[in-house]
C-alpha cells in the first residue's frame, strides 16, 4: 500500500501517523546517503544557489499573485529569499525530486520503499537529473503530510493540522 493511502487512512481515523513518519524520515535519509555515495555530491556554486533563489522568487511571485493569505507575506518572504541568497549552502546531489507520500511503498520484507526517481514531471528532462538540495525531497514530503491534512478537513470537517503537526515533526526528527 502506498503511503498516500496509509497516512490518509490514519488521519480520517485520527491514528497517530508519527512512528511510520519517523520511520519514512530515516528511509529518506539513508537513501540521500546511498545516493551521495554513488553518484557525489558537488560544491553548491554562486551562479547555482543564485538561480535557484531566482527559481523560488519567480515562484513566490505567482503564488502570492493566486492567493492573498501568501501575498500579505510577501515582503517578509521574499527578505528571506534574499538572506538565502547570501549564505553557503549545502552540496548538491542527485535527489528524488518529485517526492511525496503516493511515491513510497508500504514492504513487509523492507518498511518504506521510495519509488520513480524520475524527477519532476514538469520540469524538463535535462534539469531533472542534475544535483539538487536534497531538503527539496523533505519538503516535497512534508506538504504532502499536510495535503493528508488538507484532504481529510475537506472530506470530514475536523481540523486534521495537529495531526499533520506530530506527522511533521516525526519525519524531521
Amino acid at each position: 500500500e502506498d503511503a498516500w493511502r496509509t497516512a490518509l487512512d490514519r488521519a480520517r481515523a485520527g491514528t497517530d501517523f508519527s512512528a511510520p513518519a519517523a520511520a519514512l524520515g530515516q528511509v529518506l535519509a539513508e537513501v540521500h546517503r546511498d545516493l551521495a555515495a554513488a553518484l557525489g555530491t558537488r560544491p553548491t556554486d554562486r551562479a547555482r544557489a543564485d538561480a535557484m533563489v531566482a527559481q523560488m522568487r519567480e515562484r513566490l511571485d505567482q503564488v502570492a499573485d493566486e492567493l492573498p493569505q501568501v501575498g500579505m507575506h510577501h515582503a517578509h518572504l521574499a527578505q528571506l529569499l534574499s538572506a538565502a541568497g547570501t549564505v553557503s549552502w549545502p552540496p548538491m546531489q542527485r535527489v528524488h525530486g518529485d517526492l511525496h507520500l503516493g511515491q513510497v511503498l508500504s514492504t513487509p520484507d523492507h518498511g518504506w520503499v521510495l519509488l520513480d526517481f524520475e524527477g519532476e514531471p514538469l520540469r524538463p528532462l535535462a534539469q531533472r537529473s542534475l544535483p539538487d538540495c536534497p531538503l527539496r525531497d523533505v519538503a516535497g514530503m512534508l506538504r504532502s503530510l499536510d495535503y493528508v491534512a488538507g484532504a481529510v478537513a475537506h472530506e470530514h470537517g475536523p481540523d486534521a493540522s495537529a495531526w499533520a503537526i506530530r506527522a511533521r515533526q516525526a519525519f524531521l526528527d
